[in-house]
Formats: C-alpha cells, sequence, structure tokens
C-alpha cells in the first residue's frame, strides 16, 4: 500500500455552541500540491509507584499544517483569511465586477475545517481516502512572484496553519476514511462532513 495522491482543498469555516459543532461558507482553496502535518511534543506524562512507571498519558497538543496549493482562490481567501472584498469602480476596466480583497485592519482569520483526499494503490487497484483536520486556523501567508521568461516557472502558495482541538466531544482533531472505489466518493465525504452543497466549487 502507498500514498501517490493528494487532491480537493475544501476549507469550511467552523463555528460551535458549546460541544456542538458546524461548519459553513465551504470552498476550495485551489489545488493541492502537498500537505504536512506536524504534531507538537508529546511529552509523556508519568506517573511512578513502587519506583516504576506505572501509569503514562501522552495526548494531542497540537500541530502545524503547511499546505501548498497551485494558486489560493480569491473568493477562498474571503472565507478563510477573513479578508474583504471591496468593488473597483474603474470606467476603464472591462472585466465584469472586478474586485479588490484588501488586508486589512479589520481582517478576523477564523477558525476552519479542512479537508481533502488521498489516492493510494492497494494491492494493484487505486483507492482513495477522505480526510478531516477539524479544526485549523491559518496565518496570513507571505507572497512571492517571478516575472516570466523564456520558460514558464510554475509558482505555488504555501498556507500554514495551527492545528486545534475541536470543541466537538472527545475533542477530535484529525478523521481518514476508510478505501473507497472512486475520488467522487471520498469528495462526497469531505464534502458532507464539512456541509458543503453540491454547489460549492
Amino acid at each position: 500500500m502507498a500514498t501517490i495522491g493528494l487532491s480537493k482543498p475544501y476549507f469550511a469555516k467552523y463555528s460551535n455552541t458549546g460541544s456542538t459543532v458546524t461548519y459553513s461558507e465551504g470552498a476550495l482553496l485551489g489545488k493541492y500540491t502537498e500537505l504536512s502535518i506536524e504534531l507538537d511534543d508529546q511529552d509523556a506524562n508519568n506517573l511512578y509507584a513502587d519506583n516504576e512507571v506505572a501509569e503514562s498519558d501522552s495526548q494531542f497538543s497540537g500541530g502545524t499544517a503547511t499546505i501548498t496549493t497551485d494558486d489560493l482562490r480569491p473568493d477562498a481567501m474571503v472565507a478563510s483569511l477573513g479578508v474583504k472584498e471591496e468593488a473597483i469602480t474603474s470606467e476603464d476596466i472591462t472585466t465584469e465586477t472586478p474586485k479588490w480583497y484588501v488586508f486589512d485592519d479589520d481582517q478576523e482569520i477564523p477558525y476552519g475545517g479542512l479537508g481533502g483526499i488521498i489516492k493510494k494503490k492497494v494491492d494493484g487497484t487505486i483507492k482513495w481516502a477522505a480526510f478531516i483536520l477539524n479544526k485549523i486556523q491559518f496565518r496570513t501567508p507571505g507572497f512571492a512572484f517571478t516575472t516570466q521568461g523564456e520558460t514558464t516557472e510554475w509558482q505555488t502558495q504555501e498556507l500554514v496553519a495551527a492545528i486545534l482541538r475541536s470543541d466537538a466531544a472527545k475533542h477530535p482533531w484529525f478523521r481518514m476514511s476508510s478505501f473507497m472505489d472512486s475520488e467522487a466518493d471520498a469528495e462526497a465525504a469531505v464534502k458532507q462532513y464539512l456541509n458543503i452543497t453540491e454547489g460549492a466549487v
């Protein structure tokens, strides 16, 4: 069994009332090129009795997700980074309803859920698994742009997010599905969990 692919970075806003968690305003961030998850040190909390370790406890305490996408879709910046939209009103522009996406003092980065699909080869057969990071919060990303030369230099977007424990019962932070027969099935599972309607892309 080997991982051979990654796709569909869905993000949805996270909110909770006590232990009841809901997701809203879901959308694709772009297209995945890479995802790495690093967990904070989880030092064992040992109970010593009769001069030896009698009990030990080690729980998830947080982590960091680094997401690389082909680009960051402008509409996804509104939900995932808390930026605002302003209309561009120049009469010299022929593009229909152009907008500015503004990073300013009003920016409030929300908590969210992040999903995706892992492509696997299992005993010679291609399978797909859905996954969810239950509660994350992005940092405002940096941007880097390079002028075009004789050959195309592909430029991707990196996002870094804190991984947190959900407020739901048992405080889940990650989940992964069983292997599915199609990418569409795995995508449907992600969209259902993050409450993303069929029209959201």
